[in-house]
């Protein structure tokens, strides 16, 4: 597939699996068009396969435990079985297959099933929405400050967005906003059930003065425990499915939460203060980035409270770092005094400095976004008509 998700008549790779998965190979395995990987565990080569073919021997001979689920594949996922359809699309619908198959098929049905099932893949991935971790390796930079005044400038701006604050230990977007939270990501991590986006959005809260979604942080530090890696995974990827702006706060470590974070983020905005402690930290954040794997041109450094007395100037903030400043934001006293008022600066003083450098880091980073997610409902799951 292009880097636009259009297949473009290339080969396609299926994942093959289920114990009836030699039967329907033999039909694929000489189609020109698709190219058949056959693992001895899913997770290794899911990142590399376009669609996933799960076949049983019956359906009535079928287990959830042994289905693999679409999420857990990041792929779309076909399940097919021989035999007469009882009660294999109920459990398609459970386990988020893009289509049911029942077998038996000519090779040419289920190529078509595979195409389609790529197509609406890359189309649905289009219209996802765009996250944006704000991240600091520095405690007092500004992060959280930068990361709610961002959030609500997108959602002025007619962007459906929704803030997650991922500082599981000590996050305070709640205060910094004002909004009392009905519950917080422990809550919804530790709530039965799988995390989709209907769940999801029952357990944010609504600013009412600009219509932000948030996702505090839990209220206690032993609660962030609750939160693990399984669950980060699924709220950030239902997030991604249904609001056309996520932005995402984090703490000042690279634990589990900032890499979960990191690994979905189309952007990463690296907040350093004009000191020599900052500058260090932030230095070596940089190098770890690196290590990561995380491209070096989706990361955006901010520098902030530019301006400030004994700063450092941003040409040698640029050279301690090697790297260009994408955003500056100056040192205000409106800062400080919204933050005692427990106002974001952009509602408390938008005609300041910050408010509107802030206005433009929103601009820049969210340009072109949308409320996604009434269309990615609508096209996720096309069985939903079948029933």
């Amino acid at each position: 597939m292009d880097s636009n998700g259009h297949n473009n008549g290339k080969t396609l790779r299926v994942l093959m699996s289920g114990p009836a998965a030699d039967s329907v190979a033999a039909l694929l395995e000489h189609q020109p068009s698709i190219s058949l990987v056959r693992p001895t565990g899913l997770t290794e080569t899911q990142i590399s396969a376009d669609v996933a073919l799960h076949v049983l021997e019956s359906s009535s001979a079928h287990g959830e435990g042994e289905i693999p689920r679409a999420r857990e594949l990041r792929v779309p996922l076909i399940l097919a079985a021989y035999g007469e359809p009882n009660g294999i699309v109920e459990t398609g619908l459970a386990v988020g297959a893009a289509d049911v198959l029942v077998l038996p098929q000519p090779a040419e049905t289920l190529v078509f099933a595979i195409r389609k099932a790529a197509a609406a893949a890359a189309s649905s991935n289009g219209d996802k929405g765009k996250v944006v971790t704000v991240f600091s390796p520095k405690g007092g930079s500004g992060k959280t400050v930068l990361a709610t005044n961002l959030a609500v400038a997108t959602a002025r701006s007619g962007v459906e967005t929704l803030l997650i604050d991922l500082d599981l230990q000590f996050g305070d977007s709640a205060l910094t906003l004002a909004v009392a939270p009905r519950a917080t990501i422990a809550d919804l991590a530790a709530s039965p059930g799988e995390i989709d986006l209907d769940k999801l959005k029952a357990f944010v809260s609504t600013d009412s003065r600009t219509g932000l979604s948030l996702l505090p942080a839990p209220k206690r530090p032993e609660e962030a425990d609750l939160v693990g890696a399984t669950q980060l995974a699924a709220v950030l990827d239902a997030a991604r499915s249904g609001f056309g702006a996520v932005v995402i706060d984090t703490g000042p470590l690279f634990d589990a939460a900032m890499l979960a974070a990191l690994d979905r983020s189309e952007q990463l905005l690296l907040v350093c203060n004009p000191e020599v402690t900052s500058l260090k930290n932030v230095r070596i954040g940089l190098e770890t980035i690196d290590r990561l794997g995380f491209p070096r041109d989706r990361v955006a450094l901010v520098a902030n409270k530019v301006g400030a007395a004994g700063a450092v100037g941003t040409d040698d903030i640029e050279e301690a770092l090697d790297s260009k400043i994408a955003f500056e934001l100056p040192d205000d006293p409106a800062v400080p005094a919204a933050i005692n008022r427990a106002l974001p600066v952009v509602l408390a003083d938008e005609g300041c400095d910050f408010a509107q450098a802030t206005n433009r880091v929103a601009a820049t980073v969210f340009a072109g976004a949308h409320a996604a997610g009434d269309d990615a409902k609508r096209r996720r799951f096309g069985l939903k008509g079948r029933r």
